[in-house]
């Protein structure tokens, strides 16, 4: 039971070392930031999608769709 003590020390120091080296490691990440109100295109088709669709009354009604990669989505200009 002595010897527990002093390898705990260096085990989270080396876990520690690891994490640093690891997300040093793995490269730059690049976020670019899109302005509220902007128009985006999809990278990758959304499946199942959670929308709001006009009835033929005119009332929103949810709905689920798939979105095909290189639509655009545009924000509600009501809002």
């Amino acid at each position: 039971m002595r010897y527990a003590k002093p390898f705990r020390i260096p085990l989270k120091t080396a876990r520690g070392a690891m994490l640093c080296a690891l997300a040093c490691s793995s490269g730059c990440v690049r976020t670019v930031l899109v302005p509220p109100g902007e128009p985006v295109r999809l990278r990758e088709p959304i499946r199942g999608a959670k929308v709001w669709v006009a009835d033929k009354d005119g009332r929103e009604i949810p709905a689920t769709v798939d979105l095909p990669e290189g639509w655009y989505c545009l924000p509600d200009p009501g809002l």
